[in-house]
């Protein structure tokens, strides 16, 4: 008789356990996905509109902000719209995940005026599975984001 090793009952229950436990972990992976793809693209969103409000203050002119849809994309410049989403001065381009945007139409611009450092008001919502998040503008050309519905750490509720 053989001691050592494991019997095939044993092994069928370890194999159970271990596929009970991985098909947990990856639902909570996938959330864990979404919620950092929301979180970073609001951060990088605020972040590329302070970097706007800053170009427009320190030219003194005023730039103006146009959405794209289909991938959605920002484009800033100075003048007239343009035809795509590459011809601006500079652009945000989505980033290759989950995440839409709401709250500024193709009709619609924003605008950056340099000479005062104000902007005009605005507020951007982004979502996906896990949540809501708004990136807001205020006239004194405050760049702000928060979270809606959900927990999202690192992020103020609104």
């Amino acid at each position: 008789m053989q001691n050592s090793g494991f019997s095939l009952l044993e092994l069928l229950v370890i194999i159970c356990i271990s596929a009970i436990m991985i098909s947990i972990g990856i639902s909570h992976w996938k959330t864990l996905h979404l919620r950092n793809e929301l979180m970073t693209t609001t951060k990088q969103l605020a972040y590329f509109l302070n970097e706007a409000q800053f170009k427009a203050y320190t030219n003194n002119k005023t730039y103006n902000i146009y959405l794209f849809l289909s991938p959605w994309c920002l484009s800033i410049s100075e003048g007239e719209r343009p035809t795509t989403c590459n011809q601006g001065e500079f652009q945000f381009i989505k980033p290759n995940n989950s995440v839409t945007i709401s709250g500024l139409t193709d009709k619609k611009t924003l605008a950056f005026w340099g000479r005062r450092n104000m902007a005009q008001t605005a507020s951007f919502q982004l979502k996906n599975e896990t949540g809501e998040t708004k990136v807001l503008i205020s006239f004194r050309g405050r760049v702000r984001f928060c979270h809606q519905k959900s927990y999202l750490s690192g992020l103020p509720p609104c």
